[in-house]
């Protein structure tokens, strides 16, 4: 009973970081996204990375 008790909960904890660490990749994924679609719509300079058409167009 207390080795079944112990198991569950380890596994829950476990489970909790891994939940924890894939939320936190998410949002930095969302973070990086958005970073770079702010970058690509700056009028000064868009960055190398950004793949409109208007950057398409002015390297023509």
């Amino acid at each position: 009973m207390v080795t079944e008790l112990l198991v569950v909960w380890i596994v829950g904890v476990v489970a909790f970081f891994v939940l924890w660490a894939v939320l936190l990749k998410v949002i930095k994924r969302i973070s990086e996204r958005k970073n770079k679609k702010e970058d690509c719509n700056s009028p000064v300079q868009p960055s190398s990375d950004c793949k409109s058409d208007k950057t398409i167009e002015n390297n023509l």
